[in-house]
């Protein structure tokens, strides 16, 4: 595990609090390309296509979501990658290594990674993107800082935005707008203006380990994780203000994902082996959780919002290769066959689509 000065907790699971990460908003909100029309030859079907960053091997695994086929040969990156993300044109996979102070960049169609990964704050945990896929930003968990990236010209902003101590996940409003950033440390939320790159001077505070944040599809509310007190809390994004009553989860709730039509989000938590489902309008979970199967972590919806891909992650059992499980989300039932990867998976992202042939 890589070293870091914000606060980090040992439980019988999970072991680490930095690298949950689901990509919600930053790279998997674009519907998938139908097959071409018959007065032309049929084009290629465009599938998704989930990348999954491996802490423990060092590398990123690409999964066919709709056949459950990894590709055999996974990309090697940074040291203790953690978070992923797409661009929103489905062409760019960005990676934060953790332990490298880094952040690699993939190129989708060709699965190469850029030679030179791009120098961040340290600890980098979680990336995500602009709805323009023109700004990456990057929680700094060892320097409480964020770190943005010019995602055309890769080259980082000279002067990082400080937040709050410990700082884990950050994500972007579907406006573009304000970014929000969780930290452990303080157990806060930083809200940032993403045209002037000035954070607000007073956070919000929410629950114990605040884990991974991300905003609804719809933009009005923003919904934290807390990991240290199995809840999650919910934030009014135009207010500003954490509704008084936070809502009960399974033991270590981390990574999570709504539904595109921003009626349902899931939750994995990691010490139950189960997704809780929560009705977003009225703020209530399904008293019927999914089993999944042992230590899921990170997660993510598909484009067209049926899969639910999951990362399950031990780190007890390193360098053993991790597993990735698949949930039908109209039935809430899980796929007996899970699909190996490399070791400790973590983050995941799905791009849009790519085309066969």
């Amino acid at each position: 595990m890589s070293p870091v000065t914000g606060p980090v907790v040992a439980t019988r699971r999970l072991l680490w609090v930095r690298g949950v990460v689901v990509l919600g908003l930053a790279g998997a909100v674009i519907s998938v390309i139908p097959d071409g029309g018959s007065a032309v030859p049929a084009r290629a079907r465009c599938r998704a296509t989930a990348f999954v960053a491996n802490y423990g091997s060092g590398t990123v695994s690409t999964i066919d979501v709709k056949t459950g086929a990894k590709d055999r040969a996974d990309i090697p990156v940074g040291t203790d990658p953690e978070g992923v993300a797409v661009t929103p044109d489905g062409k760019t996979v960005l990676v934060a290594n953790s332990l490298s102070g880094t952040v690699s960049t993939i190129d989708v169609k060709s699965r190469t990674k850029d030679s030179d990964d791009i120098v961040v704050g340290s600890g980098p945990t979680v990336v995500a993107v602009t709805p323009d896929g023109r700004t990456a930003f990057v929680a700094n968990n060892g320097s409480d800082t964020v770190s943005t990236i010019d995602v055309k010209a890769r080259t980082k902003n000279p002067t990082d935005i400080p937040v709050g101590a410990g700082p884990f996940s950050v994500a972007l409003t579907p406006d573009g707008k304000t970014a929000f950033v969780t930290s452990q440390g303080t157990r806060t939320v930083s809200t940032i203006d993403v045209k002037t790159r000035t954070k607000n001077p007073t956070d919000i505070p929410v629950g114990s380990l605040p884990g991974e944040v991300l905003v609804a599809p719809n933009g009005k509310t923003a919904f934290v994780a807390n990991i240290g007190s199995d809840t999650m809390s919910t934030i009014d994004v135009r207010t500003r203000t954490k509704n008084r009553t936070d809502i009960s989860l399974g033991s270590l709730p981390s990574g999570f994902a709504f539904t595109p039509d921003s009626k349902i989000a899931f939750v994995a938590n990691n010490g139950s082996d189960t997704l809780s489902t929560i009705d977003v309008n009225t703020r209530t979970k399904n008293p019927v959780d999914i089993t999944v199967g042992a230590d899921p972590l990170a997660m993510v919806l598909t484009p067209d919002g049926k899969t639910a891909v999951v990362t399950h992650n031990n780190p007890f059992v390193m360098p053993v290769p991790g597993t990735v499980s698949t949930i039908d989300v109209k039935s809430s039932t899980k796929n007996p066959n899970d699909i190996d990867v490399g070791s400790g998976p973590f983050g995941v992202a799905v791009a849009p689509c790519r085309r066969d042939g």
